[in-house]
């Protein structure tokens, strides 16, 4: 019997791609540690003593999903619950760039994507906001109080943070999926 294929359907594709650079510039801007956890990134020389936390091959997450970028209704979507055009921001180079990414271990990286914790930027300050309880949070993120202030760009090299328009709809997003138990 054969395998029927799929019909393919039109997406929505833009022009975004991955660099691979992103990382090593999120390295470079973070001193090679997941703010979250403060985990040391295992990939390049390693360290005269143990960092305290460990170390992992830490990933990219971005905080508005890479796959907005293919989705013009999810773009839509974003920018009616920002209150502004979010176009530039998630296309193109704008979904790649440094200000919408931050580096997490594996285990954190997954609780992130599944709104299981958020940042919420004040006052051009950081703040990790649990959605889930403690106990349901990965060890990384567990390691920090709820409301805890996080630190981004302690590295050597001035790279663009996080941005604030971007942690604060991640983090209302998540809210609302919470809420009505979508995030599940």
């Amino acid at each position: 019997m054969k395998a029927r294929r799929r019909t393919p359907t039109p997406t929505n594709r833009s022009t975004a791609s991955r660099p691979k650079d992103l990382k090593n510039m999120l390295l470079a801007r973070d001193s090679r540690y997941s703010v979250v956890g403060r985990i040391m990134d295992d990939t390049g020389p390693m360290p005269a003593t143990p960092p305290p936390n460990g170390m992992a091959t830490l990933q990219v997450a971005h905080i508005i999903p890479f796959n907005a970028s293919r989705r013009i209704p999810l773009r839509a979507m974003l920018s009616k619950f920002a209150g502004q055009d979010m176009e530039d921001l998630l296309t193109g180079h704008g979904i790649n760039d440094p200000s919408n990414a931050l580096l997490l271990d594996p285990t954190t990286h997954q609780a992130f994507d599944a709104f299981k914790f958020g940042l919420e930027c004040q006052d051009d300050r950081y703040f990790l906001r649990m959605l889930v309880p403690t106990w349901l949070q990965p060890p990384a993120v567990s390691r920090h109080l709820e409301d805890e202030e996080l630190f981004f760009g302690e590295g050597p090299e001035q790279v663009a943070l996080p941005s604030a328009l971007l942690c604060n709809i991640q983090l209302a997003v998540g809210r609302v999926l919470r809420a009505s138990g979508a995030a599940e």
